[in-house]
């Protein structure tokens, strides 16, 4: 085959590689761990415990990203600290890093830093924080990447019509606590960085994703982590739901 209709049909698979990517991100949605979580009503409590671990889940994200960085190519080193360090350093948006961010916006739900330093997290995201530091330190490069680049574009608008999860907590947030949006500043920041940030993937195909091995390893890296992140999901749901309405401390 010539070059140039070898880099065409390249084009192509890649094309359909990342067709198969938005799917499997869209599907997400529609597994028993994610509607079991977004179907759980929320009491100040429940939204204390969600609020708890996810901001552990932005540190396992952070040293996951990390792990990536450090065994990838120098553009996709590049390329992860260009979207990674204002969550890490500092979001001009919100004029901190995205950890102090998550542990402000707590504090309209009655949750102090030091209760989200010292809380016990349930087994089920404990596991769940391992499994993905291990697809990170462990997998090559690739599978590695996209098994942290699939949850940006898993939470991103721009890809899931009825949006992210962070744009879902968010409205069931406001929703169901009457809390204002504006408070939301976590929800709120995650649910415009995640539109650009789901792009990530995308733009490593045209270089660094040439061969159907290399679409099999982004594929199996996404596919597993999104095997996670439903665990993670439903261990929430499941923590959520043995919180009882009479135990609302309001």
């Amino acid at each position: 085959m010539h070059p140039r209709n070898r880099s065409v049909a390249s084009r192509g698979m890649a094309g359909l590689m990342m067709q198969q990517v938005v799917e499997l991100a869209q599907r997400q949605f529609e597994t028993a761990e994610f509607r079991q979580l977004l179907g759980t009503r929320l009491t100040m409590a429940r939204a204390r415990f969600f609020a708890m671990h996810m901001a552990h889940y932005v540190r396992n994200r952070w040293d996951c990203w990390g792990h990536v960085q450090g065994a990838a190519p120098l553009p996709i080193k590049r390329l992860i600290w260009q979207h990674e360090q204002e969550e890490l350093v500092n979001d001009p948006r919100v004029g901190m890093d995205h950890y102090a961010l998550t542990v402000k916006e707590a504090q309209v739900l009655n949750l102090s830093a030091q209760e989200i330093e010292r809380g016990e997290l349930c087994p089920g995201a404990v596991a769940a924080f391992y499994a993905w530091t291990l697809l990170a330190k462990n997998r090559p490069w690739r599978e590695a990447f996209a098994s942290s680049a699939i949850l940006e574009i898993r939470n991103s608008g721009a890809v899931v019509a009825e949006g992210g999860i962070s744009y879902r907590i968010r409205e069931k947030m406001v929703a169901e606590l009457g809390l204002p949006r504006e408070k939301l500043i976590n929800q709120s920041a995650h649910v415009e960085a995640d539109a650009e940030h789901g792009t990530m993937l995308e733009q490593t195909v045209p270089e660094f994703v040439r061969t159907p091995e290399d679409e099999a390893a982004v594929l199996r890296g996404a596919r597993e982590s999104l095997i996670i992140d439903r665990a993670f999901r439903g261990a929430l749901a499941a923590g959520m739901q043995l919180i009882q309405d009479q135990q609302e401390k309001l």
